[in-house]
């Protein structure tokens, strides 16, 4: 049994010596997020032309046309590039701004032009992007490197929730499709991210430090697994042949939040003049940044990099890429720090993310690379209860640590495969200060306020999980037509657990001290067949899963009578058996016109729930009134889904996709009371299920001249018969039956729509004022978000049955707002912006009192703990407005 720990994280395992590794070990491009470039060469006459030689500008790769004049190169990593056609007799051809997309084919047909005495020298042809991908089977929208730094969006997963089918909760959980929140696969440079414990990505990702993000919402390919929701790819980027960086200041919130002046509560009920004025002071000592200040010596986490101290209110980001010339050797290195103040009356969050990623080629054949990524986050969430004495309740910590390696070898033009070694440390600690469980106390309150005044928060955890991960990937190109690919996954997991609950006298004295060691294997095969009429991705996956964790043999007989003693005691517990499943996908695309591509999909999607629900109560301590116990027979959660999608381009810069889809979803984690005898447990199990049905509608405005739009709207219809798993846990502990018909689900949002505006204006625009031109070089990006209200249950009178969220909460909406202004200094592109979230600083309702549907009416009056200061709850409503600036350097 391990004993409780100070609120300190040891360093990663040989972390010194692996980061040597990294540094001296030659590397290239990461592997497993290429796209294929593929067409034919024809001359002016319309002859195929055999033996023209393609190349990749700036990277070493090329090809040649075959007898037919076809052609086709592999493997190409994701970005904008020129390629050259080149034969003998006849003019080399340039395509310029050539976009390669990873996990799809780029099309390029082009036509060669004999060389004559009137027709020297090479011909330029600047590529226009496709508005329409043919090969795309199912929902995918890319997201390239210069739209996620223009977007008004604080990160990454901010711009998931702009795209069509993405859609968030009162709390700010993602849901796509109306799906559950952790039913996102998360990938960076073809590697999986998640913490396997609780099943999600915790971690960050430095936005200036990324190269593209594919989006891949509703069904996709037998490569990808472990989700039934959405698939997120994201690229980071390389050093280059030359040096290149980029430094980033962003301000904390310049405008004053109202819960931050002097008189902000001057509602505060005399009732409550016993709390300590040191707690009522609403300014930024209050902030978790203040509190670190003045935390004893050892507290901070340390990972592979630790968490540093930067005392700035902001965010700060540095890029830097280049060429060691002596070793051959290509880097790119990310640092970002941010400290945000919460502006409600307290809270604060402390995020750091770095990485290091080096490249190198060992020959035109084989290359290697290798990536550290370490992120850290420190925060403190607004409670309500605690909030006078915030530095008395929990604050969280999580940490992200990952070291990656990958091999890839072409040994033919036609066939390349990837080994990808890695290794990941996730873990989170949550706790009250430095305190061990044994040093807290009972939180009371006084008698007739509703706000904590003595003791500490309740819950102390310890968690970590390290995943050592192998995957193979092979693909070949067996001819103009199929594209083979197969592969394989072993992770092998390290649980090490620690939950304290109510630690004090007379509390529950919860306690998991476990340590588990489960493992997870999968294998695909798919074959994308490339017609000129049609396009089929057809694909299995298999996925195993061992939990190697010990369980009742029967759930339904958890206690057996003992002879011997004559009283009932526990039954026996035996290890849980593998999980194995098949997948079958099958994805078709019919280009009807240049312009018109038809495509439907359809798949089953299979997702372990995480091991938490196997592994939580080790001890299957069934002492207390209604204790929880994990279930390690839980099988795979189940999606069957299809869709139907029709991309239509409107204009050459112009583009319409609508899509409606289904989902039909079962075996979904739960949690259900069992009795037997006189004893009762709830167990997690696979109870509960879902429906949802919807359509996409994107419009896309590319640039053209200064102006471009994007546009996404979703209608969907999420019903279930519970909205979180925990669900049933409370339905038990409120003596209310198990739901067994479908209603609403908590984030079922009839009507999700997102507009984003971009103008940008080039270096030769605007008039001429005192030598300078004021409106060169200008972006301005409008993002508008908005969205039905989410349901909630009415609450009439105890006498009276009502549908569970038979009631709907107001619309809520924000507008956001990004410009930037750049100017050229030689090499060096200084800018200033502006960033402002909100701006119309609307009221959007996230929580409502089921008695009056209104945020701060709790419908009852002269109850004890009742006041306007209990009921003021600010966090019931979304952030308000905000407004920040920025400076960056690039060169």
């Amino acid at each position: 049994m391990r004993r409780p720990r100070p609120f300190i994280y040891s360093n990663m395992p040989s972390s010194p010596r692996s980061l040597i590794i990294l540094l001296i070990l030659p590397t290239v491009i990461l592997a497993g997020v290429g796209g294929k470039l593929s067409g034919r060469v024809l001359d002016t006459d319309g002859v195929p032309l055999a033996g023209v030689n393609i190349i990749v500008e700036d990277t070493y790769l090329g090809s040649a046309t075959d007898l037919n004049g076809d052609y086709f190169i592999l493997n190409i990593p994701p970005g904008i590039y020129s390629v050259s056609f080149e034969m003998i007799g006849y003019r080399k051809l340039v395509q310029q701004e050539l976009q390669i997309v990873s996990d799809f084919t780029t099309n390029l047909d082009v036509v060669l032009e004999q060389e004559t005495l009137e027709l020297e020298g090479e011909v330029l042809v600047v590529a226009e992007r496709p508005l329409i991908r043919k090969d795309a089977t199912s929902t995918m929208r890319v997201v390239d490197a210069a739209a996620l730094v223009e977007m008004p969006v604080k990160d990454f997963k901010d711009v998931l929730v702009t795209q069509a089918g993405f859609t968030t909760d009162a709390a700010g959980g993602i849901h796509v499709r109306g799906g559950r929140t952790k039913e996102i696969l998360y990938m960076i440079d073809g590697v999986v991210v998640k913490d396997p414990l609780l099943g999600d990505f915790s971690g960050s990702v430095n936005q200036n430090a990324i190269q593209e993000m594919t989006v891949i919402s509703g069904t996709f390919n037998a490569e990808y697994g472990q989700a039934m929701s959405s698939v997120v790819n994201i690229v980071t980027k390389e050093g280059g042949e030359d040096f290149h960086g980029k430094l980033e200041y962003i301000s904390g919130e310049v405008n004053a939040s109202p819960y931050h002046e002097a008189g902000a509560f001057s509602y505060l009920d005399e009732n409550y003049a016993n709390v300590d004025s040191n707690y009522l002071r609403m300014d930024l000592a209050d902030s978790l940044f203040a509190y670190l200040d003045r935390a004893p010596s050892g507290f901070y986490p340390q990972g592979v990099i630790p968490l540093f101290r930067i005392p700035m209110n902001g965010s700060v980001s540095l890029n830097l890429g280049g060429k060691l010339p002596f070793l051959d050797l290509n880097y790119f290195a990310s640092a970002f720090y941010s400290n945000e103040e919460s502006p409600l009356p307290h809270g604060a969050d402390i995020n750091q993310d770095m990485q290091l990623k080096l490249t190198r080629r060992l020959s035109s054949k084989l290359k290697l690379s290798g990536h550290l990524h370490s992120s850290a986050r420190l925060y403190q969430n607004y409670s309500h209860a605690w909030k006078y004495r915030p530095d008395f309740d929990e604050h969280t910590f999580k940490r992200n640590d990952r070291l990656a390696f990958t091999v890839t070898h072409s040994p033919l033009a036609a066939l390349f495969y990837n080994v990808h070694l890695s290794r990941q440390i996730v873990g989170t600690k949550e706790g009250v200060k430095s305190l061990n469980p044994s040093e807290y106390e009972r939180p009371l309150t006084d008698e007739s306020v509703y706000f904590y005044s003595t003791g500490n928060g309740d819950t102390y955890s310890d968690n970590t999980s390290t995943t050592s991960s192998m995957s193979f990937d092979l693909t070949w190109q067996a001819n103009q037509r199929h594209q083979l690919k197969t592969g394989f996954t072993l992770d092998l997991h390290d649980l090490n657990i620690h939950n304290e609950e109510e630690p004090w006298e007379a509390g529950t004295n919860f306690l998991d001290d476990t340590t588990y060691a489960p493992s997870e294997a999968t294998f695909y095969v798919q074959d994308k067949i490339e017609l000129d009429y049609l396009i089929i991705n057809l694909g299995m996956r298999y996925d195993q899963v061992d939990p190697a964790v010990a369980m009742w043999e029967n759930v339904n007989r958890f206690v057996e009578y003992d002879s011997t003693t004559g009283v009932w005691v526990q039954a026996p517990v035996v290890t849980a058996p593998t999980q194995t499943k098949l997948s079958p996908r099958i994805g078709l695309a019919f280009p009807i016109t240049v312009n018109t591509v038809f495509h439907v999909s359809y798949g089953h999607f299979f997702q372990v729930p995480n091991f938490e629900s196997m592994t939580y109560n080790s001890r299957k301590d069934i002492s207390a009134a209604l204790p929880l116990v994990g279930n390690a027979r839980v099988k795979p959660q189940k999606t069957v889904a299809y869709e139907f999608g029709l991309k239509q381009a409107l204009s050459q810069s112009t583009r319409l996709e609508v899509t409606v889809w289904s989902k039909d979803i079962r075996d979904l984690l739960s949690t259900l009371q069992v009795r037997y005898l006189s004893n009762q447990v709830i167990v997690f199990e696979n109870t509960d299920y879902a429906s949802v049905k919807g359509l996409d509608l994107s419009f896309d405005r590319q640039f053209t001249g200064m102006f471009a739009a994007n546009l996404s709207y979703t209608l969907s219809v999420a019903k279930g018969n519970n909205s979180s798993p925990r669900a049933g846990y409370f339905s038990a502990y409120e003596n209310e039956e198990v739901p067994h018909q479908e209603f609403y689900l908590d984030f079922d949002q009839r009507h999700d729509l997102s507009v984003n505006f971009s103008l940008r204006t080039a270096a030769d625009d605007g008039p001429v004022i005192g030598g300078v031109r004021p409106l060169a070089n200008i972006n301005t990006n409008l993002l508008l978000n908005a969205g039905s209200g989410l349901p909630y249950t009415p609450f009439v009178d105890p006498t009276v049955r009502v549908d569970v969220n038979s009631a709907r909460k107001p619309w809520t909406y924000t507008l956001d707002l990004r410009l930037k202004k750049s100017i050229m200094i030689n090499d060096l592109r200084p800018t200033v912006f502006l960033e402002a979230t909100n701006i119309t600083d609307h009221e959007n309702v996230l929580f409502v009192n089921s008695r009056t549907g209104k945020p701060f009416d709790s419908g009852t009056t002269g109850l004890v703990g009742q006041s306007d200061d209990s009921n003021l709850n600010p966090a019931k409503l979304g952030p308000g407005r905000a407004i920040k600036f920025g400076l960056s350097l690039s060169w």
